[in-house]
């Protein structure tokens, strides 16, 4: 995993200029296929691509909901989600926003206010990331929906799914362990199935 790391300067518009220096530069990565690059709070990080098994999850997932969702609403794997007023950029394993939103050029992302779910598979090394920094950042983008799929939950592998954004985290959260049915509301109302996802071994 690689990070470009740009100091940050006091000051409102030293921190504006920043961000539009990370994302002019996020823009002109040159990645390898199937690598994606976040702008995090070190700065540019390349994300290697995901193991096979990380990449069934989104697969059992996508074959649930494409029956139920209207053709209104998008699912991607890895598109950009920008949030600018955090500096920040992230590819969320999966996301579900508005088609009409659909960013037009290769170097824009998805807004979140547009954004109504995203799912991350933790990985072993980016777990911490997923249960507390991204978190924190889609609570406060006011992402209605944040579906964990976590593996190496120290109390086992389980799912959760947080709910109706409060500030800089979600008011409601209900986890499941590994396998239950986890219940997706409005727009979804469907009840997903997870027994197929496979539990991570490494």
């Amino acid at each position: 995993m690689g990070i470009a790391v740009i100091e940050e300067k006091p000051g409102e518009t030293a921190v504006d200029d920043r961000w539009e220096t990370l994302l002019h530069a996020w823009r002109e990565v040159d990645m390898p296929d199937g690598w994606r690059a976040e702008i995090r709070k070190e700065g540019i990080v390349l994300v290697p691509p995901p193991a096979a098994k990380h990449n069934d999850v989104p697969d059992w997932i996508a074959r649930q909901l494409y029956p139920v969702l209207p053709k209104e609403i998008a699912f991607h794997q890895g598109s950009g989600v920008v949030i600018a007023d955090q500096a920040r950029l992230r590819s969320p394993d999966i996301v579900l926003f508005n088609r009409a939103a659909m960013p037009e050029r290769r170097g824009e992302g998805i807004d979140p206010d547009e954004v109504l779910l995203v799912a991350e598979i933790a990985s072993k090394d980016n777990a911490r990331d997923d249960r507390e920094a991204k978190r924190v950042e889609y609570a406060t983008a006011g992402i209605p929906l944040y579906l964990l799929i976590d593996g190496y939950d120290p109390r086992g592998p389980r799912i959760t799914l947080f709910s109706n954004p409060r500030g800089t985290d979600y008011s409601d959260s209900h986890a499941v362990e590994w396998g239950e049915p986890v219940d997706l509301p409005e727009p979804f109302d469907v009840k997903l199935d997870t027994s197929e996802f496979t539990v991570p071994s490494d």
